[in-house]
C-alpha cells in the first residue's frame, strides 16, 4: 500500500475522501472535501506521483486509464495515463489519482 512520502497531513491515497459539508453560493451548490485543495500533488512510497482529484462519473476501482482536466480537475476514466484509487468511485467523490508509470 503507497503512502505519500511528503510532509502533508491528511492523505490517504488509497480510498475516496469524504465531504466535510455541502454549501450554496447563490444557487450553485459546493461540497467542501475533508482534504484540499483540489489539484494538490504528493509524491509516495510506490515512487508515483499522486493528484487530488473529482471523479466527473462513476468511476471503478483501480482503474488505469484516467484523465484528468488540468483546470477543473474532474477524472474521465477513459483515455488518460491516471490510476484511479482500490475502491469503487461515485460521481463527485474526491479521490488521489496515480501517475500509471514511474
Amino acid at each position: 500500500m503507497a503512502y505519500s512520502t511528503l510532509p502533508i497531513a491528511g492523505v490517504n491515497l488509497n480510498s475516496a475522501t469524504t465531504v466535510d459539508f455541502a454549501l450554496t453560493n447563490g444557487s450553485t451548490a459546493e461540497v467542501i472535501p475533508a482534504f484540499g485543495p483540489i489539484g494538490a500533488e504528493t509524491f509516495a512510497s510506490d515512487g508515483k506521483r499522486y493528484v487530488f482529484a473529482q471523479a466527473g462519473a462513476a468511476i471503478s476501482a483501480s482503474t488505469t486509464v484516467c484523465a484528468i482536466n488540468a483546470s477543473t480537475f474532474q477524472v474521465a476514466a477513459t483515455g488518460g495515463a491516471y490510476t484511479s484509487p482500490g475502491v469503487a468511485l461515485a460521481s463527485g467523490d474526491f479521490a488521489w489519482f496515480g501517475a500509471a508509470s514511474v
